[in-house]
């Protein structure tokens, strides 16, 4: 222990040994805030003994986490120990566990945790009501629900996720009467739009400061409401004041959104609500197997000064030649086009050091089938990124360009030029024709046969997956994406990612709603974008 930790136990006389409080008068407002300082500290010493490990299990963390300042001095002797059942009430608000009844359940599902906290046998809910309603006193309880949320607070700063609910998926049941499917389908959407805004909504940073007159809850249901009815942030207030009572003005909102210290701080908060949202997906097994990925550059266009950071060159289109670019990666499986990444790309950023950032982020959670990528990405550096540094099987239209133009007129289609050149890249280039008649190349490094009859279906059918991604973001922008005319990139950031992470959950929901009540999942959504938003946007977490 520390000279200071020391120095601040020695002037907390209102603990025994930093025991519980005995009453109201042994602690001064002033010593209080002294163990809450210890209190904190003893957080930070549990998160530094998982080194550099982000994905911690809640358990393993209480495990490690000195608790004497939270035990009682003198308590009625029972079977279970004061420390083992401290434990357990940490474990039911980390977990966001509601009741005494679901603690009593999680224990004995999971006997594995239970051992861990100090159990030999499960107690009964009446014996852990009993502890906190009569054990522990009322100092300790605050104790107690400042380590909940200090916890909370520095593993949202350090980007550590903890392990979530393991959403579970019933098998369907025959339909009775009294429940039809309509009715079974807005019940199920109900609990895991619940669980959703449960999961995430404590990791969402608000920049909100203590004298702030509304809570977070205003704001991010602000914030879906603008992106179902894709309207601005004034008109969407008040359209939003209609349907409740407490509601941000516009600028309100705005203003919370600029005021992240850097782009680099709003994207980390998103790739956290990304990490949870990726668990909760991996937990239901939902991405078995290989899978397609694609990855596309997305714009959006801007009409303001060229010189604004982040805003990048390109075809004139709309009235402008600037836009916001962000890259992404999709899954495009059918039915299950899921966004695994989102980044945003500036004027000095390198294709090639985007490229290889997805494809690590991609790799360290899927195995990959195919890789599809636009023309855009049709170049000797990209192509040697994919195949040679990172070994994965690729395919994607081949740029009109001289030397291609060239090899048009001369090859018939379908033709395969193996081992074609450009820079340090070999590959194939495969030309074939269209149901029109007319010439297309693809790159690729799978080696194909010319005389295939099917080759050319084949080559567009396989390319067609890519248009998932096309999809994806029409659905973000249309469904999910709040308007702006705010030349700040901070508030067209949060915009963008909060479409991605709706868009997300979306699909996440949708399939796990048919999982659940036909048992599998169907090419179409079960569930609409709309119905999922209106339902997410109403919901009350609990």
């Amino acid at each position: 222990m520390s000279r200071n930790t020391h120095k601040i136990a020695s002037k907390t006389k209102c603990f025994g040994g930093y025991k519980g409080f005995e009453s109201k008068s042994d602690c001064s407002r002033g010593n209080y805030g002294k163990v809450k300082e210890i209190v904190e500290k003893r957080i930070y010493e549990a998160f530094a003994s998982f080194g550099e490990e982000r994905d911690i299990k809640i358990v393993d963390f209480i495990n490690r986490l000195d608790l004497k300042e939270l035990e009682a001095k003198k308590y009625r002797e029972i079977k279970f120990s004061h420390e083992s059942l401290l434990k357990s009430i940490l474990l039911k608000k980390l977990k966001r566990l509601r009741f005494q009844t679901r603690l009593v359940r999680y224990l004995r599902n999971n006997r594995k945790d239970a051992q861990k906290l100090g159990f030999k046998e499960i107690p009964n809910q009446r014996t852990i009501s009993y502890f906190v309603n009569h054990i522990l006193d009322k100092n300790s309880k605050k104790l107690i629900g400042y380590a909940v949320e200090k916890t909370e607070e520095i593993a949202n700063k350090f980007g550590i996720v903890f392990d979530v609910e393991t959403i579970q998926i019933n098998k369907p049941k025959k339909e009775t009467p009294n429940k039809s499917l309509h009715y079974k389908k807005r019940k199920k959407v109900r609990e895991v739009c619940r669980l959703f805004r449960k999961k995430l909504f404590p990791f969402i940073n608000l920049n909100m400061g203590p004298n702030c007159i509304y809570k977070k809850n205003d704001f991010l249901n602000l914030m879906i409401h603008l992106a179902l009815t894709q309207d601005f942030a004034e008109n969407g207030s008040k359209t939003s004041k209609e349907e409740r009572d407490s509601v941000p003005d516009g600028d309100t909102l705005l203003y919370h959104l600029k005021e992240y210290p850097s782009f680099k701080d709003l994207q980390k908060m998103f790739i956290i609500l990304f990490e949870i949202v990726w668990e909760m997906a991996r937990k239901a097994n939902l991405f078995k197997g290989k899978v397609n990925i694609a990855i596309d550059l997305t714009d959006w266009l801007f009409y303001g000064d060229k010189n604004t950071p982040m805003v990048v060159g390109g075809k004139y289109d709309r009235g402008t030649s600037y836009r916001y670019r962000f890259a992404t990666v999709n899954i495009v499986e059918a039915g299950k086009r899921f966004t695994l990444l989102a980044l945003p790309v500036g004027p000095l950023a390198r294709k090639e050091d985007i490229l290889k950032k997805l494809l690590r982020y991609t790799l360290r959670r899927v195995r990959v089938r195919r890789v599809y990528l636009d023309r855009g990405f049709f170049s000797g550096e990209y192509i040697s990124v994919i195949d040679d540094g990172f070994h994965l099987k690729f395919l994607m239209p081949c740029t009109s360009n001289s030397r291609i133009k060239k090899l048009m007129e001369i090859m018939p289609a379908p033709s395969v030029i193996r081992d074609y050149s450009m820079g340090k890249a070999r590959f194939n280039v495969v030309i074939v024709e269209n149901e029109k008649g007319e010439k297309r190349a693809f790159a690729t490094n799978v080696d194909y046969d010319e005389n295939d009859l099917g080759l050319p279906k084949r080559l567009f059918s396989l390319y067609g997956n890519r248009w998932g991604i096309e999809t994806s973001y029409r659905v973000k922008k249309h469904s999910f994406r709040p308007k702006t005319t705010s030349k700040n990139y901070l508030i067209r950031l949060f915009y963008f990612l909060f479409s991605v992470l709706l868009y997300n959950l979306w699909i996440l929901l949708d399939v796990l709603i048919c999982l659940s009540l036909i048992g599998k999942k169907i090419e179409k959504h079960l569930i609409t974008s709309k119905l999922f938003g209106t339902i997410f946007s109403i919901i009350d977490p609990g």
